[in-house]
């Protein structure tokens, strides 16, 4: 179908067009002015990036992504945010909506929920590309209400975000508190088992260990200088029974000199007075008497060299003895010592785990006490004072478009369905023949607008 033949069918059909048209204009103007009025009300909310902590000094990072800002929007979206909105404005207590949820769920289950279900669909949440700023959007027929829920909404979810930061740290103050019970408890039986070893053992610290080794150290010197003082003595008693002590002693060699003395006088009496001169005998028995003492005083002194060995032998004995004594508390102070040693690495682990889970324990009850969240209401929403929908004229110009397209689509439908022969293309088309002739009226007998059209406009 070429353009002089649509024009020529829109012609012939301008009846059917202009109905279609008209009816579709007349039902775009009545729709705008039948429907009701619905109204826009936006409250925005700027967000900010997760993971900065100020009560413990962590920076956050520096700006967030598409998939946080629509995590937000879900969040918003939420029946969670939805029934607390709905609660602070006491929507369930009203009797339009407690009307519709007892006759939809028959009193069942939480309305603040139910309701919020039912004005989801109203709610639009935008998040901007390059801003980390959130907008929400309701609609409404009333425009107070638009913009008390939306408002709202924005609460709820600046609450909503404050627990969802909150509640994980509430938990985990909580199991830290358990926790930290627990180590105390810990330590304080670590504190008290050490204190008990050191009570019942008598240890304070290393000190005692360093009095023991060094008295130990005092008797090792005491033994080796017992050793080897009776060492010269001991081997002259086993070599000559102590005589050289004998000889060297000054009343030994006194009475050696007096007998010596005594017997050459003996000699010399013998030689010119005889054996039976009384002087003879006197001098004899002061001899017999210088070699009684001599050998008393001999014996004596060995004597006493012998006991001086027997002492000096017994005293090392009794040395060694406590040496050997002395060596053992010393290694059980060593032991004592080794396990006081375990009883403070375990006191000191104890103490280690349990400050670690204390600072935590702060921290995290700190942070579930924070009334500061990542979200802050950037601006309110207000009562819309115009209508957002619907829109008379634009519904006006798209009737006047889509009525026309669909008057045109309705005109070539019922040509396409009723064929019939408008000019000589039609006929040529029909036949198979080309056109030889045409009679008919002149051009100028149509009028002056005649002219204007084309020949298969004006032949129709």
């Amino acid at each position: 179908m070429g353009f002089t033949q649509l024009i020529a069918v829109l012609k012939a059909r301008r009846g059917a067009l202009l109905a279609v048209w008209g009816g579709v204009v007349l039902l775009a103007l009545l729709l705008s002015l039948l429907l009701p009025r619905q109204y826009l009300a936006s409250a925005e909310v700027v967000v900010e990036p997760r993971g900065g902590d100020p009560l413990v000094g962590q920076p956050g990072h520096g700006g967030t992504t598409p998939g946080f800002l629509a995590t937000q929007a879900d969040i918003i979206a939420s029946e969670r945010v939805g029934a607390r909105a709905v609660a602070a404005l006491k929507l369930a207590a009203q009797p339009r909506w407690a009307e519709r949820w007892q006759k939809a769920s028959g009193g069942m289950g939480d309305a603040n929920r139910w309701i919020a279900g039912r004005l989801k669909k109203n709610v639009k949440v935008s998040p901007s590309h390059e801003s980390n700023v959130l907008t929400l959007t309701v609609t409404a027929d009333d425009p107070r209400f638009a913009a008390d829920y939306a408002n709202a909404l924005a609460r709820a979810y600046l609450e909503t975000d404050l627990e969802l930061r909150v509640e994980p740290a509430r938990q985990s103050a909580a199991w830290f508190d358990e926790h930290t019970r627990q180590l105390r408890g810990n330590l304080e039986n670590a504190q008290a088992r050490l204190a008990e070893f050191q009570r019942a053992n008598g240890l304070v610290g290393d000190d005692k260990l360093d009095l023991e080794s060094a008295r130990l150290t005092e008797l090792s010197t005491e033994l080796t200088a017992a050793q080897a003082q009776p060492s010269e003595p001991s081997s002259r008693q086993r070599q000559g029974g102590g005589m050289s002590d004998v000889t060297a002693s000054p009343l030994i060699q006194a009475l050696k000199v007096d007998l010596a003395r005594q017997e050459a006088k003996l000699i010399e009496l013998a030689g010119y007075l005889g054996e039976n001169h009384p002087q003879y005998q006197r001098v004899k028995r002061e001899v017999e008497s210088l070699r009684a003492r001599l050998r008393a005083e001999s014996g004596q002194v060995a004597a006493v060299v012998g006991t001086n060995s027997r002492i000096n032998q017994a005293r090392e004995g009794e040395i060694r003895a406590r040496l050997d004594a002395q060596k053992q508390r010393v290694l059980e102070l060593k032991r004592q010592r080794d396990e006081m040693g375990v009883l403070l690495r375990e006191v000191d682990s104890a103490q280690k785990a349990y400050d670690l889970v204390m600072a935590r324990l702060t921290q995290t009850s700190l942070e579930s006490k924070s009334r500061q969240g990542n979200v802050a209401l950037l601006s309110a929403a207000e009562a819309p004072t115009e209508a957002a929908s619907p829109k008379l004229l634009l519904n006006l110009g798209l009737g006047l478009v889509i009525g026309g397209l669909l008057g045109v689509a309705v005109a070539i439908v019922r040509e396409l369905l009723d064929r019939r022969i408008r000019g000589a293309g039609d006929l040529a088309e029909a036949l198979g023949a080309p056109v030889l002739a045409e009679i008919g009226s002149a051009d100028g007998s149509r009028g002056p607008l005649a002219a204007l059209l084309p020949g298969a406009w004006r032949r129709a």
